[in-house]
């Protein structure tokens, strides 16, 4: 099983269940496997084939979603890009993957085509809007209208990589974890399962859907159980996202502290209706312990948090605090998973004693794209070593303590410090160099 073939499943069981509601389009799972075969069709048609690398660089949309299913039902890669990263973020990575096609928002056309007129690639710019008359670029809706609602049924391998997803690194640059087929669906369906999901239940998509942990919490996590995703096209206050969970019912939500944060301090907040909610999900950022108990008071809700990263698909741990009672512990491995804690010479450190975290599992990343080295050492001993240092209570409960990788988090997205530096680096103004 991998997730386009869970979500043939659900459309041929369920198929009137509402799939996505964005704005005022809602989508059934009939018509979201139908649009899917349509872009995997027509992707096809264009010459893409299984194996290509197509980079998405979007926000939140049902485009996001439609494209990256189509691109892993071909058997192609997945690229997903932020779409807030400037020319040269962009032209780093299109040179690494070498991508055979880019399907991005309008806003990113032009720097697309400039991108693909110096490197000489992609072949292909597709835009996410319906006509252009523009030679350069193809639509969304051309390249669906080029397929049909049937696509061949293809034989996977759990070890065929379906998506590469770039992070910050500390030096040098952006590194490409390759997430095999098997890495993401059983992370997906480990996850769903133990958040008990069900098609009665509707997340919201606040966090940025080109980020693991959105893909894997809330887009597959989501299609795994045959649930709703309620897509909003990114943070837009704490109104609107409380204003979305009352008028779509929401029952399951993601985001950094800060979300919560600014939701808990909303002057309107007693105004609306949050009942609906049952799991609050919080990770990619260490949480306030003070946090924890005003937002339960305020929300009559108590949060669960979560652990992990791009290279393990990403969870690793999870804490329903309601059950373990212990707020600001990143809680036990999920099924399936190994977590240990190592020294700086890979042994295993007593209970109680400060180390790096390790993760063994069907998670793990199969390594760095173009990166062998970079994988060697990552993976040495049969182990992901995270950079991340924690040590186990007696209970077996994970406490993050610090990290070892020199990263800023910004809204739960981390960012290079050397990009910054950079940055400032090329500012004409002597006085901010």
């Amino acid at each position: 099983m991998n997730l386009p073939a869970r979500l043939a499943e659900i459309a041929r069981v369920s198929p009137g269940q509402e799939a996505i509601v964005f704005k005022n389009r809602r989508t059934t799972y009939a018509q979201l496997e139908n649009r899917v075969n349509q872009l995997a069709d027509g992707l096809q048609q264009l010459g893409i084939k299984p194996g290509d690398r197509v980079l998405l660089t979007m926000g939140n949309c049902p485009e996001f979603v439609i494209a990256y299913y189509a691109v892993i039902r071909m058997k192609g890669v997945v690229v997903p890009v932020s779409p807030q990263y400037t020319i040269n973020e962009l032209g780093v990575i299109i040179k690494d993957c070498l991508p055979a096609a880019v399907i991005t928002s309008p806003e990113l056309k032009e720097t697309l085509a400039a991108i693909n007129k110096d490197a000489g690639t992609p072949r292909w710019v597709i835009v996410n809007n319906d006509k252009t008359e523009e030679e350069a670029f193809l639509t969304f809706g051309e390249v669906c209208d080029k397929g049909t609602g049937v696509f061949p049924e293809m034989k996977y391998s759990r070890d065929d990589v379906a998506v590469i997803l770039y992070t910050a690194a500390t030096a040098g640059k952006p590194k490409g974890a390759m997430l095999t087929n098997y890495n993401l669906y059983s992370n997906a369906l480990t996850f769903s399962q133990m958040c008990r999901m069900s098609p009665s239940d509707r997340a919201l998509m606040t966090a940025p859907v080109y980020h693991a942990a959105a893909q894997t919490c809330i887009m597959n996590n989501s299609i795994v159980a045959g649930s709703t995703i309620v897509i909003q096209e990114g943070w837009q206050g704490a109104e609107e996202t409380l204003k979305i969970i009352q008028e779509e019912k929401i029952t399951f939500f993601f985001g950094p502290p800060t979300m919560y944060s600014f939701i808990i301090n909303c002057p309107n907040l007693e105004k609306y209706d949050t009942s609906s909610l049952r799991i609050a999900l919080t990770g990619a950022a260490s949480m306030p312990p003070d946090l924890y108990e005003e937002f339960e008071s305020k929300m009559n809700l108590t949060l669960t948090e979560g652990y992990g990263l791009t290279e393990t698909s990403p969870v690793v741990t999870l804490n329903f605090i309601k059950e373990s009672g212990k707020p600001g512990s990143i809680g036990k491995p999920i099924p399936g998973v190994e977590v240990k804690i190592f020294d700086y010479e890979d042994r295993e450190v007593p209970q109680g004693q400060v180390g790096e975290i390790v993760v063994r599992g069907p998670n793990v990343m199969k390594g760095y794209y173009n990166q062998d080295e970079e994988t060697k050492w990552a993976l040495r001993n049969g182990w992901f070593h995270t950079g991340d240092l924690a040590y186990f209570d007696p209970d077996g409960d994970l406490y993050i303590v610090d990290r070892k990788k020199e990263l800023i988090i910004r809204g739960g997205i981390n960012i290079n410090p050397r990009e910054v530096e950079e940055v400032l680096y090329d500012h004409p103004d002597e006085c901010i160099r």
